[in-house]
């Protein structure tokens, strides 16, 4: 975002500073309204890996049990952290491209009462899948309600419904590079009510990621730690950026961008890689005969347009279109013609304008 990059222009700020102050104190009541939550949102120099590992090692002990919703890459690595740090957990593993239902995460639950929490991704990233958190969060409520609900939101925020507090989420996680647009390196969690009072009962917590600790200091305007601070300069620009716009509006443009993209890319005789499709982007197999690998280089050797491949299994099979941060409707039909105009090269039959023709009468729709 030009603004944001602007800002963090500037001559830095001392972070000890009543200037400073100000800034993060306005940037965290900017990302309350956006995580729509009254409590605490803790941001931390890392990237969402680092809040991930914060989240598991604040809340949670050897003496817990948590379930591991694994549908990808990412909800691989809740169980790569549960496994660091001796955490005991079950996971449930889903093939690329489904998500969890209620009922299976609820079945799981009954089968160990000990289970303390529900560790699991509003998007997959890596298949672009969707969970319904909403639903999942409402029947854990009513069936285990003591059981915390830790979400990795990282690309889900600003892309899809999220509703911290009216759904009871206990950690919520994004990051800086994904709907804020702005470089890698701030991470933030939302802390409720009772995560915060677990988080304190820790009797041996991290000593960088003490989320206790940030959240005390940050109330006040002040950071544990040396802050990112032309980061937080950037940020405190961007979510200005974001509720200018609406909440309301950033979530729409997003839904459809995803489904102009899916409608595009099929009219091409791509296969959509998810049952459960995101809106924070898409996951194809290309048609057959088509590497994903040769059309990625393609894209941004030919026309300077950077694409997403796959990752873990899907390695080299896929390739993945971002839909949120800075981009717009206009970015949906560029890529599209670049990708038709690409297949043509490789030798593709396809018919010339069918993705935009597709993609233009979904974006119609609205």
């Amino acid at each position: 975002m030009p603004e944001a990059q602007l800002a963090m222009s500037r001559p830095i700020l001392h972070h000890r500073t009543a200037q400073f102050k100000e800034l993060l104190l306005e940037s965290r009541r900017n990302l309350q309204e956006i995580f729509r939550t009254e409590h605490d949102v803790v941001i931390l120099a890392s990237s969402g890996t680092g809040a991930m590992e914060a989240a598991v090692t604040n809340l949670l002990s050897p003496e817990d049990h948590a379930l591991v919703v694994v549908a990808g890459k990412f909800g691989q690595r809740w169980a790569e952290l549960c496994q660091t740090h001796g955490i005991p957990y079950t996971s449930i593993d889903k093939e690329s491209g489904q998500a969890a239902s209620p009922q299976e995460i609820c079945k799981a639950l009954e089968h160990n009462p000990k289970m303390t929490a529900v560790l699991i991704q509003g998007c997959e990233t890596s298949t672009g899948t969707a969970h319904d958190l909403e639903q999942i969060a409402k029947r854990i409520h009513a069936d285990f309600p003591q059981v915390f609900i830790v979400v990795d939101a990282i690309t889900a925020l600003l892309t899809q419904p999220l509703e911290s507090d009216l759904w009871g989420l206990d950690i919520v996680i994004s990051g800086s590079q994904k709907s804020f647009a702005l470089p890698p390196g701030l991470s933030f969690l939302t802390l409720s009510s009772r995560a915060l009072e677990k988080i304190k009962a820790n009797p041996s917590p991290p000593y960088y990621f003490n989320l206790a600790k940030e959240a005390t200091q940050q109330r006040e305007g002040q950071s544990a730690f040396t802050p990112a601070i032309s980061l937080i300069i950037g940020l405190n620009e961007t979510t200005r950026e974001i509720l200018g716009q609406g909440l309301d509006q950033v979530l729409a443009e997003a839904e459809l961008m995803a489904r102009a993209t899916r409608e595009g890319l099929q009219a091409l005789g791509f296969t959509l890689v998810s049952s459960s499709p995101a809106n924070a982007v898409t996951a194809a197999f290309p048609p057959e005969g088509v590497s994903s690998v040769e059309l990625s280089k393609r894209l941004e050797g030919d026309l300077g347009i950077k694409i997403a491949g796959g990752q873990g299994e899907l390695k080299q099979k896929i390739i993945r279109i971002a839909h949120l941060g800075y981009f717009d409707r206009l970015d949906v039909f560029s890529v599209l013609s670049a990708i038709e105009l690409c297949l043509l090269k490789m030798g593709a039959t396809i018919e010339l304008g069918s993705s935009l023709q597709a993609a233009l009468a979904e974006a119609a729709k609205d």
